[in-house]
């Protein structure tokens, strides 16, 4: 027999083992009468101070409107001279 399947045999047996001892364990207790002591616990208590709000991620992006350029069609910001063509109508 392998080594390896020695190993595997023995583990199900101290499992087994293991088993039986806690169910015949839990049987006695349960026949005596002894009981395992109940812990009460406390009902979990809401915070005191709210969370932060996250922080602000600098300031807010601001878009601008754009405008069709009248030659190209292409769209520019209004602030924007030119649309980069040479014939571009803009100022």
């Amino acid at each position: 027999m392998g080594l390896l399947l020695k190993i595997a045999l023995f583990a199900v047996a101290v499992y087994a083992a293991w088993k039986t001892f806690h169910r015949w364990k839990g049987l006695f207790d349960r026949f005596v009468g002894n009981t395992p002591v109940e812990t009460k616990r406390e009902p979990p208590q809401a915070p005191t101070v709210p969370p932060a709000p996250p922080p602000a991620a600098g300031r807010p992006r601001v878009i601008e409107e754009a405008v069709p350029c009248k030659v190209c069609g292409a769209y520019l910001s209004s602030g924007a001279a030119k649309c980069g063509r040479t014939d571009c109508p803009l100022p």
